[in-house]
């Protein structure tokens, strides 16, 4: 997210710093990610550190839920390679994300029931994790 002397990077390091997470730290991530209106890779493996370092402290802000679901979502449903579905790349690389970053929190766990309700097909290492309703 941004390079190393972004003013993101100081929003980031308090985050990471405390533990925690409010609503206009969660307004500033993204505001910066939608900048470009992309949101690639190496930024939902930033979401999934940030998601990782709150814990459970996750619960305390529902707007970093909402965002978290969102952005990751988009990146590997609604792209433009597989649209509608996680593909085998996609599912192998987000299952790698997650047992690199898993924490088990509320954030997570509506993450993965969003990829269910949403994916018509999930496959790879994620789909051998999740089945789709």
């Amino acid at each position: 997210m941004g390079s190393a002397n972004h003013p993101v990077r100081d929003v980031l390091k308090e985050i990471f710093d405390n533990s925690s997470i409010n609503a206009e730290q969660v307004k500033y991530l993204e505001d910066f990610v939608r900048q470009d209106w992309v949101i690639d890779k190496t930024e939902v493996e930033q979401l999934l550190r940030v998601n990782h370092s709150l814990n459970q402290n996750d619960e305390n802000c529902p707007e970093w839920s909402a965002f978290f679901v969102t952005s990751i979502s988009r990146l590997i449903i609604f792209d433009m390679n597989s649209p509608g579905e996680v593909d085998v790349e996609e599912g192998d690389w987000m299952a790698s994300m997650l047992d690199k970053y898993s924490i088990g929190n509320k954030s997570e766990k509506q993450l993965l029931l969003e990829i269910q309700k949403l994916a018509s097909n999930i496959q790879g290492k994620l789909g051998e994790r999740i089945q789709p309703n």
